[in-house]
């Protein structure tokens, strides 16, 4: 993982957290039991923020791993297609 992946990370799980501990403290705070709606958008939005960086990731994460697993079937039909095996290394004795 890189520094800007994992800069990313850190920040989406800060801006969960953020986001919950703002709700929870509406609650705490005059006129008590009430949310304020302004607290509710940077919750929405601190949600958003962290399931674009995870869903992001986690598509990318699964389209790579699908094009490496095509790309390998790929290849392996065109050698059985052309008849090619894969060549031992010379020995020694040959060189």
């Amino acid at each position: 993982m890189d520094t800007k992946q994992r800069a990313a990370f850190i920040t989406a799980i800060i801006a969960f957290a953020a986001g919950w501990g703002l709700t929870i403290a509406g609650f705490c705070v005059p006129p008590t039991g009430e949310v304020s709606g302004s607290v509710l958008a940077v919750l929405g939005e601190a949600m958003v923020y962290a399931a674009s960086v995870f869903g992001v990731s986690m598509y990318f994460s699964h389209e790579m791993q699908k094009f490496r697993h095509d790309t390998r079937q790929y290849i392996d039909r065109i050698e059985r297609e052309k008849g090619y095996e894969q060549e031992e290394p010379p020995q020694e004795d040959e060189v």
